[in-house]
């Protein structure tokens, strides 16, 4: 059988649903990235296509799953180097799921990125969801629900699905990562396992570690450490966990009360708020990533020191 760490009441629900025979043929399964939703509805999908519907793996159905083989599921997500999901991949997986199942009794998509619909794409899956073929089964995986239309939404069993529990962020990251990282992970995972994928590369989870002790009391940090560790690891380190081992350690601060004073502790908000905004900010702007980094951190810097 499949484990899968962090969902199980949604696994529930599922299950349920075909015990009663009252499958709905739209689940959307949402949250943050990097906690597993896409391993979710894989595990869905092979309960659906397993013969004793528990995802046995061993089971003909299951093979057939195992070796990407089985004709009644298939995949469907951003294409290499699209921006989103087009209208002939939603007529494709609309044709695909208007067929009678060949080896089971139904057809099933797993929709990934689904958010990343285009206008066209997601007016096309309207239809079909209106209108569902007798067997099928839409398991549909984003990040952000509020981005698809409400008209999409409402047609869907909306299905949250929340970061992991540190013990299991644990158990899933153990078979991947050696002790000495591990502990890392963890507390840069923030319950998104999937976040943290990168530190199985023994050089970024070296310069992660060392940002985290640069960054551990700003205040006080060696500004031109900071600045050459910037130019050398800020290409290669995902921007997302250098921000989050950045601000981790003011987290506590921040949630206390200050004596300080409104402007110095606005100050600080602010300047959090800024190296939030940095990584997006990199991309839609084509901003050079290290010295806007520094400048930040330098921000920050100034204001915890003022708040003190």
């Amino acid at each position: 059988m499949i484990e899968l760490l962090g969902h199980q009441a949604v696994e529930e629900r599922f299950a349920d649903a075909m015990r009663r025979n009252h499958m709905h043929h739209a689940w959307l399964l949402h949250g943050v990235r990097g906690i597993g939703k896409f391993a979710l509805a894989e595990k869905l999908a092979a309960m659906l296509m397993c013969e004793t519907h528990s995802a046995c793996g061993v089971c003909h159905g299951c093979q057939m799953l195992n070796a990407g083989s089985h004709p009644d599921l298939i995949s469907v997500g951003l294409e290499e180097k699209k921006r989103d999901i087009s209208i002939a991949q939603v007529r494709e997986m609309l044709g695909f799921l208007s067929l009678s199942g060949a080896e089971s009794e139904n057809r099933v998509v797993i929709l990934d990125d689904a958010d990343r619909l285009n206008h066209q794409a997601a007016n096309a899956l309207l239809k079909g969801l209106e209108e569902p073929s007798p067997g099928s089964v839409l398991l549909m995986v984003c990040a952000d629900a509020m981005k698809l239309p409400a008209t999409v939404r409402s047609r869907c069993l909306m299905q949250h699905c929340s970061p992991l529990t540190e013990d299991d962020v644990r158990s899933v990251l153990a078979s991947r990562l050696d002790a000495e990282t591990i502990g890392l992970a963890v507390q840069l995972a923030d319950g998104c396992p999937g976040s943290v994928r990168c530190l199985e590369d023994s050089s970024v989870a070296k310069a992660l570690a060392e940002w985290q002790r640069l960054v551990e009391d700003l205040s006080q940090a060696d500004i031109g450490k900071i600045d050459n560790w910037c130019r050398s690891n800020v290409a290669t380190v995902p921007h997302e966990l250098i921000i989050r081992a950045l601000l981790q350690p003011l987290y506590p601060r921040l949630q206390q009360p200050q004596s300080s004073g409104f402007e110095a502790f606005e100050a600080v908000h602010l300047a959090v708020k800024a190296c939030l905004r940095w990584p997006g900010e990199v991309i839609r702007q084509s901003l050079r990533a290290a010295p806007t980094l520094l400048s930040n951190v330098l921000e920050l810097r100034a204001a915890l020191r003022t708040s003190t």
